[in-house]
């Protein structure tokens, strides 16, 4: 039997599939109803599971009750569904303190105990002391892991973000723009590893090109950070109505959105990444997400360094049953006719040749 488990951060983990963090919008943050969702994926193959994106706000506000808007981008074959955009306002989305550390509890009640729950952890704009205390909670509250989301680009995609990004100063929850950011975000991470004792990691957003990733990449890694997750989605804009005046598409929204995208456009900016840190970064963990959609790019994106792979915009069209295929392919197809015996056998395989 092929050997699917991973070393990852220093914990073993059953197999190298996990899915993304990500909002969940029903039940409207129900901290039981996400458990037992996130429980889902766990048996349907998953080594481990993240919690949706936490700030450090005590309780969802009354009367924002969360909205998503999905956009399906499609094209005539060969290229059939290319992704989704999505509209959504982040403060309606994001899961707040009190519910966030409730959901951390009822998972590690839940799981098995070779399970490890990461934090996905939305701090306080750029101040290195609230974001300590914010993640700090989370270890209390027994999260393995903090992967500090640094990348979301919904706060980034909003006029106030752009008005704040020019005057020099940083929005709350400041997303993209701070993960865009080495001196400001050398400071946070650094004062986050101080703080707790689980492994920490950043997750990066695809609006930091290359080679300018590789310098972001090295300031987090000497700032003490134990792994790097990317891509979150990069920012684009929904296409316009060439039959209505170049309006926009979309129902209920009467003018183009600067939004995020998801989706197999999004693998080939997490593959630039991976085989950029494998090569100029090495001695730091890499997590591939983005764009992954079908079980071959989870060894495509091993070969190219990453660890362990998690699925997000796939599970839109597949849901659970891409875990599931993606184990069967690497147990009974893949590794058996490769003649792999682990996953280590071919994880950087890829980036020697590059």
């Amino acid at each position: 039997m092929a050997d699917l488990s991973v070393t990852f951060v220093g914990k073993k983990l059953r197999t190298p599939l996990g899915v993304a963090s990500h909002a969940l919008v029903r039940p409207e943050h129900d901290p039981l109803a996400l458990s037992v969702h996130l429980k889902g994926y766990v048996d349907a193959g998953a080594g481990f599971v993240y919690t949706p994106f936490i700030n450090p706000e005590l309780k969802h506000p009354k009367g924002m009750a969360p909205a998503y808007k999905f956009m399906a981008i499609r094209a005539r074959g060969p290229f059939a569904c290319e992704g989704l955009l999505v509209a959504a306002d982040a403060e309606r989305i994001m899961e707040r303190l009190e519910e966030g550390l409730k959901l951390v509890d009822l998972l590690k009640k839940s799981l098995p105990a070779d399970v490890p729950v990461i934090a996905n952890l939305i701090g306080p704009g750029a101040d290195p002391e609230g974001w300590a205390q914010h993640c700090k909670k989370f270890e209390n509250a027994g999260a393995d892991m903090i992967e500090m989301n640094v990348s979301c680009p919904l706060p980034a995609a909003t006029a106030e973000a752009t008005g704040c990004y020019a005057d020099g100063e940083l929005s709350q929850a400041a997303g993209a723009l701070l993960g865009d950011s080495p001196v400001l975000l050398a400071p946070v991470v650094d004062a986050v590893v101080k703080a707790v004792k689980i492994p920490v990691g950043v997750k990066l957003t695809p609006e930091t090109g290359f080679p300018r990733v590789v310098g972001l990449a090295e300031s987090v890694k000497k700032a003490g950070a134990q792994f790097i997750t990317g891509i979150n989605a990069p920012i684009t804009c929904s296409p316009p109505d060439i039959y209505n005046e170049g309006k926009a598409k979309w129902v209920g929204i009467e003018d183009n959105m600067i939004c995020a995208a998801l989706g197999p456009m999004d693998r080939f900016i997490c593959y630039r990444n991976l085989a950029a840190l494998s090569m100029f970064v090495p001695g730091i963990d890499l997590a591939a997400v983005g764009g992954l959609v079908e079980p071959e790019h989870v060894v495509e994106a091993m070969m190219l360094g990453a660890k362990v792979c998690e699925f997000s915009s796939g599970l839109f069209w597949r849901g659970t049953q891409l875990i599931e295929d993606t184990i069967e392919f690497l147990e009974k197809d893949y590794m058996p006719r490769m003649g792999y015996k682990s996953v280590n056998d071919f994880i950087g395989m890829g980036a020697k040749h590059i």
